[in-house]
C-alpha cells in the first residue's frame, strides 16, 4: 500500500540521496551500539547501510574507490589490508566484535584472541543474492541492535528495485552484457549467474546476455569476443577510472572490438563503478544507474 503513495522520484530521491544526511543514515553513539571492527568491504558497507559507524575497517581506499556508497566517515581508522590487518592496533581499540567474510576466517582466527569473531557468507550460493543480503543485513542489525532499521532498509531496496523495474521496463528489452574491461584490451570480466549483478537484472526484467558459467560470485573472466556470442545485445561497463581509460584507448585500435555488433551500432553504455560483491545499497544504486542511465532500444 505505501508504495502506491510515493512517487518514482520522491522514492529514489529517498533511496539513493547522500548517505547519512540525506538519506537518513544518522551514526550510532558509541553508547548505543558494540564497538564493531569490519575486516571486509561487504560487512563496512553494510554497517553503514544500518548507520552504525565502525571503529576501523580494514582497506578504507579500497572501499572508498570501489564501494564508495554509503559514504565512510572520516573518523574510521584505517586496519591495513584485507589479508594483514594491524593486529597489534588492532587489540589497541578493544572492539567488542570483530566481523569478517567467511573467507576471511582461516588467515585470521588468531584475531579470536581480541574480540570474537562473526563471520559473513559474502557468497550467496543456491539463495538469490539479494535474499542472501538482506539476510546478512538482518544479521548485522541484530548484532548492532538495529533490527528495526534492517527491515526498513530492507524494504525500502524492494521499493527501490520495484520503481527501477517498472522505468526500465517499457523502454530496453535489449540482453545486456554487464562487464568491466581489462586494461589489456583483450580480456573482460563479465556478470552473470546468482551474483548481485546478475540478480538484479533478473530482479529488473533484464535479460543476461551472459549465459555462461560464472565463479560463486557470479563472474568469469573471458575474452573480448565472447561478447559477440549475442549479437542483438548491450554492452554496459563500469568505469574504474584510469584502468577504463587504457582498456578503452586499447580497444579503440583493436579490430576485433570495432566488429562486434554491439560497438559497430553504438550500443556501448559506461556507468560508474559500483562493488559487484556488495550488499543492499550497492544494489539499489546499480538499479537506479539502469534506470537512469540505458537509453531506449532502436
Amino acid at each position: 500500500m505505501r508504495r502506491g503513495r510515493l512517487t518514482r522520484r520522491a522514492l529514489f530521491g529517498a533511496a539513493f540521496a547522500t548517505p547519512f544526511a540525506s538519506l537518513g543514515l544518522a551514526p550510532l553513539r558509541a553508547a548505543s551500539t558494540p564497538r564493531i571492527v569490519s575486516l571486509d568491504l561487504l560487512p563496512t558497507e553494510l554497517l553503514l547501510t544500518l548507520g552504525v559507524t565502525p571503529l576501523a575497517a580494514a582497506n578504507l581506499p579500497l572501499y572508498r574507490r570501489l564501494v564508495a556508497q554509503p559514504v565512510l566517515p572520516d573518523e574510521v581508522t584505517d586496519l591495513g589490508p584485507l589479508t594483514e590487518p594491524n593486529a597489534e592496533y588492532l587489540q589497541s581499540l578493544k572492539p567488542d566484535v570483530i566481523v569478517l567474510a567467511s573467507w576471511q576466517v582461516a588467515g585470521l582466527d588468531r584475531l579470536a584472541r581480541i574480540a570474537p569473531l562473526v563471520p559473513l557468507q559474502t557468497v550467496a550460493g543456491d539463495v538469490p543474492a539479494l535474499d542472501h543480503m538482506a539476510a546478512l543485513l538482518e544479521k548485522i542489525g541484530s548484532l548492532a541492535g538495529r533490527e528495526a532499521e534492517a527491515t526498513r532498509r530492507g524494504q525500502q531496496a524492494d521499493d527501490a528495485l520495484s520503481v527501477a523495474r517498472a522505468t526500465v521496463g517499457p523502454r530496453s528489452a535489449r540482453p545486456l552484457y554487464v562487464c568491466r574491461f581489462f586494461e589489456n584490451g583483450r580480456n573482460v570480466a563479465v556478470f552473470g549467474g546468482n551474483g548481485l549483478i546478475g540478480d538484479v537484472l533478473r530482479r529488473l526484467g533484464l535479460s543476461n546476455a551472459w549465459q555462461g558459467r560464472v565463479n560463486a560470485s557470479g563472474v568469469a573472466s573471458v575474452g573480448i569476443d565472447q561478447l559477440a556470442k549475442n549479437p542483438e545485445a548491450r554492452i554496459v561497463h563500469f568505469d574504474r577510472g584510469p584502468e577504463t581509460a587504457r582498456a578503452l584507448e586499447r580497444l579503440a585500435e583493436s579490430a576485433l572490438w570495432n566488429a562486434l555488433p554491439a560497438v559497430r551500432s553504438g550500443r556501448v553504455t559506461m556507468m560508474p563503478v559500483i562493488y559487484p560483491s556488495g550488499g543492499v545499497f550497492t544494489a539499489m544504486r546499480f538499479a537506479r544507474q539502469l534506470a537512469d542511465g540505458l537509453p531506449e532500444d532502436d
